[in-house]
């Protein structure tokens, strides 16, 4: 006598990308978002309840900021959150032990938080490319993350930022 036994864990598939929340099934499942042009004024709660996240994209929204919460993402590799209102950037992204691509491109982000220096042993990109980064915040984000390699256009005098 044979018995078939039927595996019991969900079918999370790693390599699969999700374009929208309405895909999703179980939040857990979910390991790579591509949330690019959906006008999203903030991060849905949802996406908070990722915890098995390795890559979040949020390209092309209106977010004027990122949730302290983004922190509980701790398996999360890239976050891409290029050309969004952004200023600023939480703290509790430091606190992100995988973290090896943060990509703010053509965001208004000028100044890293000084919790950040904890990164410069594990992000490997940063890329501030047409942020209006004056020579001062440069030289703040260099001495900051000195082992980060920096993707930026050459300093401006950006109306003393």
């Amino acid at each position: 006598m044979a018995l078939a036994l039927w595996p019991t864990l969900t079918w999370a598939q790693p390599d699969r990308l999700y374009t929208s929340l309405d895909e999703v099934e179980s939040p857990t499942e979910v390991y790579r978002l591509r949330l690019r042009h959906k006008r999203l004024k903030e991060v849905p709660a949802e996406v908070l309840s990722m915890t098995n996240l390795r890559e979040l994209d949020l390209r092309g929204n209106r977010l004027t900021h990122l949730p302290e919460g983004i922190g509980r993402l701790v398996h999360l590799e890239r976050l891409e959150v290029s050309r969004n209102p952004l200023y600023t950037l939480p703290d509790s992204l430091a606190a992100l032990p995988e973290l090896r691509e943060l990509v703010l491109w053509s965001t208004r982000v000028t100044v890293l938080p000084e919790s950040y220096a904890v990164l410069d042993g594990r992000l490997k990109l940063l890329d501030l490319r047409s942020c209006p980064l004056s020579p001062a915040n440069q030289e703040a984000i260099q001495r900051l993350l000195p082992s980060v390699e920096k993707l930026w256009d050459r300093a401006c005098d950006c109306g003393g930022n």
